[in-house]
């Protein structure tokens, strides 16, 4: 998604109407309160992670005849946890990072082509319907671009992350009222060939979801993921347009 700044409009101009949630925010728009959930799923993860580290480093400290000979793959999978371990230390410091959003005014519908272009990079040959509503112009909205594209990015990754096995994704584009205020909806209803589940969420995905609310939080929208009895889940994404 491009969009032109207006240094005039780098910070949300003191007339800008946006729904918020005041315990989620400080006093600079920077998010102050986590999810009890989301610190679980840390711990439990880096405790998993520093189990798998200390396992490893005795094993290749271990003298018998047996380490000797697996000693390249002891290397490389304790080489591979590090890794693992250093990703997931980067999703979970952007979680805790405080965020200050530069706020630049953009037409509805310029936001919906850089949402489209993020969709057709994550589609991989998955079968997508999508509706686009008419929306009275001149609908404008407030947006971080870069901000606004990483929550994008996430959301539409799990979504390529149920979809890898094969199935169906629907698309409406349209407006939407939450909370008396008007707004620009994203509805994406994906149809896996096999059912996913929120229980089978690993806790490095489960964080970086929790970025992607955090940051269209801080736009003053939100974002919700269900999931419906015939397997079907429906990922609603919600931003407040601009009075």
């Amino acid at each position: 998604m491009t969009a032109h700044r207006d240094r005039s409009q780098s910070l949300v101009p003191q007339d800008a109407v946006l729904p918020s949630r005041p315990e989620m925010r400080s006093e600079h728009g920077s998010l102050v309160v986590v999810q009890e959930r989301v610190l679980a799923d840390i711990a439990h993860e880096l405790g998993n992670f520093f189990h798998k580290l200390y396992y490893w480093s005795d094993f290749i400290k271990t003298d018998g005849e047996t380490a000797k000979k697996a000693d390249s793959t002891a290397g490389h999978m304790l080489e591979r946890t590090i890794a693992n371990l250093e990703e997931f230390l980067k999703v979970a410091l952007e979680y805790f990072h405080p965020i200050t959003l530069n706020f630049t005014k953009v037409s509805v519908g310029e936001l919906l082509d850089g949402f489209l272009t993020h969709l057709g990079s994550h589609a991989n040959g998955t079968a997508v319907e999508v509706r686009r509503d008419e929306i009275d112009p001149p609908a404008t909205i407030l947006v971080d671009p870069t901000r606004i594209s990483q929550a994008f990015r996430i959301a539409l990754h799990h979504v390529h992350e149920d979809l890898k096995l094969g199935g169906a994704l629907a698309v409406t584009l349209g407006t939407a009222k939450r909370r008396d205020f008007d707004g620009l909806q994203v509805r994406l209803d994906v149809e896996p060939k096999t059912p996913a589940s929120p229980l089978f969420r690993g806790a490095e995905a489960g964080v970086e979801w929790a970025v992607a609310q955090k940051l269209i939080e801080l736009h003053g929208g939100e974002i919700i993921e269900r999931y419906e009895a015939n397997g079907r889940k429906v990922v609603l994404i919600f931003l407040p347009l601009y009075v």
